[in-house]
């Protein structure tokens, strides 16, 4: 069978990374013998015309979507615009958002043929064979489907015990040069598992909580790799990789005895770190750790089951400090019990702790605790579009504080940092020296914007190129100049862009009996 996995669109200013769970569901499908492209619409503007061309080209018999619970409206439109133009292509949906609203969904949205619950590797092929071979799919474990005019939901299938039969994420699929060229991170995991139970997450419902480990080599394999591809960062990004100690300080040995140079990040909880291990850390090339803290209040982190302390958070930031590490901590707002005063001491335990740091605002995701009992928490819930859902504005509100000053206390947050990048850009326009860190960041906005319009333009894509064997310069003056009034910038500035691009290996000059032209690596 052909399959055909699509990615929502989601905004750049989130800093999107490459699809991880689909190119890891991809790359299971075709160790399967599966043939699957990826249609990833964060760097790939999407149109109907598109969607036509995609299935004239490729001829896919299955359409399947992820999605996160802000971009689920978006994938269930894409979905119908393939189903239109195809209705014969069976559907299948993904990721958090259905598994835990797959009721809903199936119910409301008659385009949808099946939807993939929890982990997807096993599942989606067992129910792609069945389909193939005419069968029922009553005995596939984890879907849910329309049966009689009903939604069915088959029995819950269990978690992948060995996750190291897993291969290697098929990041050959997207394009990667873009995510590179935008200045994005590229992501990996060392795990699956969370044995925590906050109340506004997910994670361990998903991927339950007894933690699955990949082997150490394994690991480091990938990350050797990884860091081959020329992103400025890796992210490591499970739940609790700092909490076995032992085996994240193995990975750090063996990351070091290859002589691997490259910065990553990851993610941490304040209760898991030592000196020893932020030491091992440090040395393997590790820039930042990431800590949810998510309250300066000890009554909210209790009452969101948090289990940590305000004292473990300090002590935890202090360590990082100490060893050369940045700690990046980050907040929610709006949680059960917030009020003004919890609000104020939640930003100023921030301040106080760390220079870097930033805000959400609580959103209730379906599958979370804290929305599945709402009333207990005295959460109410203000609206269920879920384009809304993307955390930076209120969609619940506590009985304690309203949600309009929650949403009034984050702007005024992002306000100054927004009027900061403007003051600097005003004192540049006036000729002003700027710092060594304020001239970086005017160049890397700069470029992230160039690079945003050459995107969603599909400047390179819709570039003819010269005939004949034109020189690679030849090319790239020619480029530069059909940008020319298109794209906001001048003639100097598009050139340093595009050479930093081809200097980058993001984009290359390539040639062909129809010419030569510029083309994304």
């Amino acid at each position: 069978m052909k399959v055909l996995l699509i990615n929502p669109p989601y905004p750049f200013e989130e800093s999107p990374t490459p699809p991880f769970g689909l190119i890891s569901l991809a790359a299971f499908l075709l160790k399967e013998g599966v043939d699957v492209r990826i249609e990833d619409y964060i760097v790939q503007p999407y149109s109907r015309e598109r969607v036509k061309k995609t299935l004239n080209e490729f001829k896919p018999d299955v359409v399947g979507a992820t999605a996160v619970t802000m971009t689920v409206n978006r994938a269930l439109a894409i979905l119908k615009d393939y189903k239109d133009e195809n209705p014969d292509i069976i559907t299948v949906m993904g990721g958090p958002h259905v598994t835990f609203d797959a009721d809903s969904i199936l119910l409301h949205n008659g385009h949808v043929d099946y939807i993939v619950r929890g982990e997807g590797e096993i599942t989606f092929t067992e129910m792609l064979r069945a389909i193939d071979m005419g069968v029922p799919v009553d005995k596939v474990q984890g879907i849910s489907y329309h049966k009689n005019g009903m939604v069915t939901h088959n029995e819950n299938r269990p978690l992948i015990p060995d996750i190291n039969i897993l291969p290697y994420p098929a990041r050959h699929l997207v394009s990667l040069s873009k995510y590179r060229a935008m200045g994005f991170p590229i992501n990996m995991v060392t795990s699956r598992g969370c044995p925590n139970k906050c109340i506004f997450c997910v994670g361990s419902r998903m991927v339950g909580r007894k933690v699955r480990y990949f082997d150490v080599n394994r690991v480091v394999d990938e990350f050797e790799l990884l860091s081959t591809m020329r992103f400025k960062q890796i992210n490591i990004v499970d739940d609790l990789f700092t909490a076995n100690k032992k085996r994240c300080m193995a990975i750090c040995d063996e990351i070091m005895r290859r002589g691997i140079r490259h910065p990553w990040v990851a993610f941490a909880r304040v209760d898991t770190v030592s000196k020893e291990l932020l030491e091992s850390l440090k040395a393997a090339g590790c820039t930042t750790l990431c800590f949810g803290i998510e309250s300066g209040n000890q009554e909210i982190l209790d009452r969101v089951k948090k289990n940590i302390t305000l004292e473990k958070c300090r002590n935890a930031v202090a360590l990082c400090n100490d060893v050369g590490i940045e700690p990046m901590t980050s907040y929610i707002l709006g949680l059960p019990g917030e009020t003004p005063e919890t609000v104020r001491t939640t930003m100023e335990f921030a301040k106080s702790l760390s220079p870097l740091y930033g805000y959400h605002i609580l959103a209730p995701f379906p599958g979370t605790e804290v929305r599945d009992k709402k009333e207990e928490y005295g959460l109410r819930i203000l609206t269920d579009n879920w384009d809304l859902y993307d955390a930076n504005q209120s969609v619940s509100e506590t009985g304690t504080m309203p949600y309009s000053e929650i949403d009034r206390i984050v702007s005024e947050f992002n306000g100054k940092i927004r009027e900061y990048v403007e003051d600097i850009g005003a004192r540049k326009g006036k000729g002003e020296a700027l710092s060594d860190k304020d001239q970086d960041m005017m160049h890397g906005i700069q470029s992230f914007d160039f690079n945003e319009k050459l995107i969603v333009g599909e400047y390179i894509e819709n570039y003819r190129g010269l005939d004949g064997n034109a020189s690679d310069e030849d090319v790239l003056s020619d480029f530069a100049a059909s940008l020319h009034g298109k794209i906001g910038y001048d003639d100097g500035e598009i050139t340093t862009e595009l050479e930093r691009l081809r200097a980058l290996e993001c984009i290359s000059v390539t040639s062909s009996k129809a010419g030569t032209t510029v083309r994304w690596s």
